[in-house]
């Protein structure tokens, strides 16, 4: 989740100028044809647009997708993942395509959300046929895609996220938060990763938690979210708005999680963004393994990289990070040490082009990415957010298949 909380407007502006960083990168994609293979690496091509029913703010229906995910032949996109959403009569859903063709299959929304509060469907992660996702209301969802084109129903995996160190909407006692912590903040639920055995772990962009939630079986009530690791590390450097962003993507490598930062430590420039690298056998252990910095793009200009999420590619293992400032796809090799990045994959042009993407997801051979445009910065009409710096972003919003071969 990146969100239109409001936000440093010299930071956004300067996201909008990003495109002259476009194919200054090995891996920049081109556009491919074609419905079904991709083509060599780095092109690519508008898979799918989200079903926009309304153009203008208050954001309804499938606006602002966040994550993605790969369940056989189908790519499925959550959302919307932004603030505004109170009293807009609209609950948050997944929105099923099909991964050859682009063709729209099936919109689920979401059951039991209060309409007349902010609302959020947050990144996706797959586990076999079992799609998971964080709401900002209800807890970890999930739900099973079977191959019958009905509608899957809807379970929950834990109780709604709580406060570590406030009251709003719930508290939660834990000893796992040091003194250093930026306290009172409320939980905002954002990136999620399913081990092997079904352990969900779900990042805290506010909060600076990475929440562990036990595996589920059928018959059993939710779980309560449990503090897995926190840190003031993990939460964002500045101190309002989108700059408190902190903990947002996370993946799952060889016995580590894989935490992207947002907001990480600001230089003369502006704020980077870090990831790191936590066992699952030691949560007090964060390791920041590669730190991404400010790219200028013009004399005076420099465009923060705004972290998001994260995926380990199935057949390299290398980890993919989503750029959603500069509008980029980094590739890291976090298999050596120190880590490196070993290219970087953009989509320029008119035809949508990266604008904010969020989250990525593989197939299952490794050959294609898809990529969530999520087009936070260019607003819905009518939008009051004062950093918004273009409108029309439905015509935006969609899904775009990136070849990684």
């Amino acid at each position: 989740m990146i969100g239109s909380a409001r936000s440093s407007r010299a930071w956004v502006s300067a996201i909008s100028v990003v495109s002259a960083l476009a194919g200054s990168y090995a891996g920049t994609a081109e556009a491919h044809e074609g419905g079904g293979s991709c083509g060599a690496a780095g092109t690519s091509r508008v898979l799918a647009t989200m079903p926009v029913t309304s153009t203008g703010y208050q954001p309804t229906g499938p606006s602002y997708p966040e994550g993605t995910a790969v369940v056989g032949s189908r790519v499925v996109v959550s959302g919307p993942a932004t603030f505004g959403t109170a009293g807009n009569g609209s609950p948050s859903q997944l929105t099923v395509f099909d991964r050859h063709s682009g063709a729209l299959r099936m919109q689920v929304p979401v059951v039991g959300e209060d309409l007349a509060a902010e609302h959020a469907l947050s990144e996706l992660a797959s586990w076999g046929d079992y799609l998971y996702a964080p709401s900002t209301q209800l807890g970890v969802l999930r739900w099973r895609l079977g191959g019958n084109g009905q509608a899957p129903a809807q379970e929950r995996v834990s109780t709604p996220f709580c406060s570590a160190t406030g009251a709003f909407p719930c508290h939660i006692d834990t000893s796992a938060c040091p003194a250093d912590v930026r306290a009172g903040l409320p939980p905002l639920p954002n990136g999620i990763t399913v081990d092997e055995h079904g352990t969900a772990y779900v990042t805290d962009s506010l909060q600076g938690i990475v929440w562990r939630v036990p595996a589920r079986d059928d018959d059993d009530a939710p779980a309560a979210p449990q503090v897995f690791a926190c840190s003031r590390a993990l939460q964002g450097s500045g101190s309002e708005g989108l700059s408190m962003f902190g903990a947002n993507g996370v993946a799952l490598s060889h016995g580590a999680l894989y935490v992207s930062v947002t907001f990480g430590p600001l230089e003369a420039t502006g704020p980077t963004s870090v990831i790191y690298r936590i066992p699952t056998a030691s949560p007090t252990t964060l390791e920041p393994v590669y730190t991404y910095h400010g790219a200028q793009v013009a004399p005076g200009v420099v465009v923060p990289p705004i972290a998001d999420g994260l995926r380990v590619h199935p057949r390299t293992g290398h980890l993919f990070v989503v750029l959603g400032g500069q509008n980029q796809i980094s590739e890291l090799d976090i298999a050596r040490s120190p880590v490196v990045e070993v290219g970087r994959y953009a989509r320029g042009g008119s035809d949508h082009p990266f604008t904010n993407p969020s989250t990525v997801a593989f197939s299952p051979d490794g050959d294609s990415a898809y990529v969530s445009n999520h087009a936070i910065t260019c607003c819905l009409a009518g939008d009051p957010n004062p950093a918004c710096v273009c409108s029309g972003a439905q015509g935006l919003f969609g899904v775009i298949e990136v070849c990684t071969r």
